[in-house]
């Protein structure tokens, strides 16, 4: 074997292919590189608000849908305990100790039975109080309040028909 240069045995090779193991190199100006350099902030400046709100939205419709959950189960846990004993103050009772359990704020809670029927019926309502009550923005003419600082959830005429 003859001792020739490595340039001269790839002289007629293109460079690519020599150099396949390199990568391109893409030069960007360091002017154009600085104007960018602030975006992924002032996007995240302009979108965190609504993501905020978006969120605390969320979390306050499953806190009311709680509430209304527990009502629907009590009301309804009240009124089968009536219909099974025949007598309405025990499910009275029980529906008293199934609101406390879930430890709502009770405004009403009845269980009757229903005029010229062998059914009961259950009436409840309940306080839900936000965590974000009385949120209201300031303008010339008063404040408007946006949410409430509580109000009613109610869940009615919840009927349950006994056989004897």
């Amino acid at each position: 074997m003859t001792d020739t240069p490595y340039s001269k045995l790839c002289e007629g090779i293109p460079s690519v292919i020599r150099n396949s193991q390199a990568k391109p190199k893409t030069v960007r100006p360091k002017r154009l590189w600085n104007r960018h350099r602030g975006q992924n902030l002032v996007e995240l400046v302009l979108t965190l608000p609504f993501v905020v709100v978006m969120l605390f939205f969320i979390i306050e419709l499953g806190r009311a849908w709680m509430v209304y959950e527990g009502a629907k189960m009590a009301a309804r846990d009240g009124a089968y305990t009536a219909s099974i004993y025949h007598n309405a103050k025990t499910g009275q009772t029980q529906l008293d100790n199934k609101l406390s359990a879930a430890g709502l704020t009770v405004k009403t809670a009845t269980v009757s039975q229903v005029p010229n029927q062998h059914a009961y019926q259950a009436d409840v309502t309940v306080t839900f109080s936000p965590f974000f009550g009385s949120l209201s923005i300031p303008t010339l003419s008063g404040p408007i309040s946006i949410i409430p600082s509580q109000f009613d959830v109610t869940y009615k005429a919840i009927t349950d028909v006994s056989v004897y």
